[in-house]
């Protein structure tokens, strides 16, 4: 088994930071990826995002896991399609915006001419004036996520994704199967020439260790070609010349801990847990666990749910907003009506669209509440329409309804448990008895105006000889 590496090859900071120690020609590619989300915070990835998969239960979880780390995933994927782009200096643009658009992913030409992600497209041509600039593709790019997970799980059941470019495998018992871990990770690299071209493949990152931390921090500070195993016995000593910002807590709790002196994991474990709890509440507590290796995050198996996919293809490419807007509610109907669809709720929906001349263009939402209302389902999407437009005329719009909850109720006709407005006019509003369907019509219309619209009477001084006195109007807001 190889050793750990030494703090000099360098390790990832949290989302973005850059490299902790000495940098090199090839730890560009760390610091150009924005988009890196860390394993054990997939949780929370997985309430507030519809395209995330989810556990399916602890029983196929495993302890051992490898984590494979492509960098700048998507950049790539348009340089195999434009190869001819592959020696001249690009950058992709960041997804979902409209103006002020900025700088995703970078060349290495393009950084090292100075341009960087994060980035106003006029600084970038500034820095750079032969920079060429490419328009995202998401449909793409997760179509490739989803043949590489697709081909990764027949080595091993227990597979997790982590946002595109990067994945955990469950290594636990394949050593019968494959041998030492340095042949389970090339036996894993070999599958993804099935779908990757060996440039790509090449540049993929590995890393084994216990846990996905453990794993996501060895990968990362792997070299391409050049796979990092890491036995448990050693995994304490690995991290003891970690920065803090591997950590993956809050970067306000590593801002802080940089500004306390505190630069290695090694330096965070003199600190005794109570004073890091009673600091950073229960960041404090974790980021301890990690960095004495006493928590390890298994990898999980993970699925995506089927959606309910419905298109719509112009015969010539629509630009206008009302039209798009139209057919947007014909396609949550046409969704709505499906029978996958019947006897649940939607929680989550996704649109996208195929644009003129090729390329893709997709934005999602998830529901506030669980529902089966077109209007709804409509407006969260038309508002995300409104904030980031297609950038270019669309050929084909897609709907899907990727989430579901409960299942649906509609109140009979004879089974009536909400009392009318009728019965419910004597009611005293003052004393917070506000009938359900009152308190969801002025939420609708606080979503669509802002405020609410509706007012109420109430008596100021009944006795007054002036009618203008006895009276007043409150704003009603329940």
């Amino acid at each position: 088994m190889a050793k750990p590496v030494s703090s000099a090859q360098g390790v990832p900071t949290h989302q973005g930071r850059g490299w902790a120690q000495n940098r090199t020609s090839a730890d560009w590619l760390a610091s150009t990826s924005n988009d890196i989300e860390w394993a054990t915070r997939q949780e929370a990835r997985a309430s507030t995002s519809s395209s995330s998969r989810r556990s399916t239960g602890s029983s196929r979880q495993s302890r051992q896991a490898l984590c494979l780390w492509l960098p700048t995933f998507e950049l790539r994927l348009e340089l195999v399609r434009s190869p001819e782009l592959d020696s001249t200096s690009v950058a992709l643009l960041s997804p979902g915006e409209s103006t002020r658009r900025t700088v995703w992913q970078v060349s290495e030409r393009a950084h090292a001419s100075g341009v960087r992600p994060g980035q106003l497209v006029s600084q970038a041509v500034s820095l750079c004036t032969s920079l060429t600039l490419l328009e995202p593709d998401p449909a793409h790019y997760d179509a490739a996520v989803d043949t590489m997970l697709e081909v990764l799980t027949e080595i091993t059941p227990v597979v997790e994704p982590a946002g595109r470019g990067r994945v955990f495998l469950g290594m636990d018992g394949l050593e019968r199967l494959f041998g030492s871990p340095h042949r389970q990770i090339r036996r894993a690299l070999r599958s993804l020439f099935r779908v990757f071209p060996s440039p790509l493949v090449a540049a993929t990152r590995a890393g084994m260790a216990p846990g996905k931390f453990g794993a996501w921090v060895a990968a990362a500070s792997a070299r391409s070609g050049s796979p990092v195993v890491v036995p448990p016995e050693r995994l304490r000593d690995f991290f003891a010349r970690c920065p803090v910002g591997a950590l993956p807590v809050d970067p306000l709790v590593i801002s802080r801990l940089e500004r306390l002196g505190i630069q290695t994991l090694g330096e965070l474990r003199r600190f005794p847990e109570p004073s890091l709890v009673a600091q950073f509440g229960e960041d404090g507590k974790n980021a301890l666990a990690w960095a004495t290796a006493r928590r390890i995050d298994p990898v999980r198996p993970q699925y995506r749910p089927r959606p309910i996919r419905v298109s719509l293809e112009f015969p010539t490419p629509v630009g206008m907003v009302g039209t798009l807007h139209g057919a947007l509610d014909r396609l949550v109907e046409r969704a709505l009506a499906r029978p996958a669809r019947r006897g649940r709720s939607v929680t989550g929906v996704r649109m996208g669209a195929h644009l003129e001349g090729g390329g893709s263009w997709f934005v999602e939402t998830v529901l506030r509440e669980p529902t089966s209302d077109r209007e709804r389902i409509a407006s969260p999407l038309r508002s995300k329409m409104e904030i980031s437009p297609p950038p270019k005329a669309v050929e084909t719009l897609i709907v899907e309804l990727t989430d579901f909850g409960a299942a649906s109720t509609q109140t009979g006709l004879f089974d009536r448990t909400i009392e009318s407005g009728r019965a419910t006019s004597s009611l005293d509003f003052d004393q917070g008895e506000v009938p359900v369907t009152l308190r969801d019509a002025v939420k609708e219309l606080k979503l669509r105006l802002g405020h609410s619209p509706l007012y109420r009477v109430v008596e100021v001084d009944p006795w007054s000889r002036i009618p203008e006195r006895r009276h007043a109007l409150l704003s009603f807001d329940p």
